[in-house]
């Protein structure tokens, strides 16, 4: 039975809404491509040794937009080393997908919870296209112009919270005005109304300004907690001096459609590789 012309989209869009719910969804961790057995508030570390120094690298957490490691760095040689967040990058790489029999179509995949399925064959049962990888290498975030940045936004926001809303002042004062010299008077129609409308006003403009202020204070003080969490977790540029160590979270941009990344960490004028599976898992 063939359905009328204005019911064709509404049925499409279930048929999508319908495929779409019923998609399988999976958590995502990423972990060394070799166990080590090392270590760092519970989450395992890849190891390199370059020219002497000792990294180590562990994965920490998935932001929305980014990925989280934490790094450290060892330096027992006799000479001071530049360590620098910015100089990060890793190369992510994908297995291949499945390639079906000669002479048999390929079908969605279905995994059951608790699989572990490679990036291709999660987009396939999800009915996704699978994304291109990075066509060059991807550099780690450099803290500093970010807390600067979410400095002086905060500031602007606090700013704003403070400020002094002389319209509302001035709507207020008149609301008042208004009542005052109503009292002891018969007011006409005309005026009592135009009064009420005038406190009404007011009122809802005090209302939105209050929100709006509130909304500014809570803005800055987002700004003000991401900026000193950086500050204070966050692998800064330093120049490691001999016998000594420094660690701190580097932030890269997420990419979900891999199966490895190559973390390539600066040693000098060197780039000393390590490298992490991520797994997904079906739910």
């Amino acid at each position: 039975m063939m359905l009328p012309a204005y019911l064709r989209p509404c049925c499409l869009l279930a048929l999508t809404a319908l495929a779409t719910a019923c998609a399988p969804t999976y958590d995502l961790a990423l972990k060394p491509a070799r166990p080590t057995g090392l270590f760092a508030n519970g989450h395992e570390q890849a190891l390199t040794v370059a020219d002497s120094v000792e990294v180590r690298l562990s994965f920490v957490c998935y932001e929305p937009t980014r990925v989280v490691f934490e790094a450290e760095y060892y330096n027992p040689t006799r000479r001071p080393l530049i360590v620098d967040p910015a100089a990060f990058q890793y190369q992510a790489s994908r297995l291949p997908a499945p390639v079906p029999a000669p002479g048999r179509r390929a079908r969605r995949p279905k995994p059951l919870p608790g699989d572990e399925v490679t990036a291709a064959v999660a987009a396939a049962s999800m009915a996704l296209p699978l994304p291109p990888l990075p066509p060059r290498e991807v550099l780690a975030f450099d803290p500093e112009p970010e807390i600067n940045s979410l400095r002086e936004r905060a500031q602007r926001e606090a700013d704003k919270a403070a400020r002094i809303d002389w319209f509302g002042v001035a709507l207020s004062v008149a609301s008042l005005a208004t009542d005052v010299a109503s009292i002891g008077k018969n007011e006409t129609r005309t005026q009592y109304e135009s009064r009420t409308a005038i406190r009404d006003a007011a009122v809802t403009y005090s209302a939105v300004s209050a929100a709006a202020k509130i909304g500014h204070a809570v803005a800055a003080e987002v700004m003000q907690q991401r900026a000193a969490n950086l500050q204070e977790y966050a692998l800064r540029k330093v120049t490691l001096e001999p016998g000594h160590e420094v660690r701190g979270y580097l932030y890269f941009p997420r990419y979900d459609a891999a199966d490895g990344l190559v973390v390539k960490a600066p040693v000098g004028s060197s780039m000393a590789p390590l490298e992490f599976a991520q797994k997904r898992t079906r739910r």
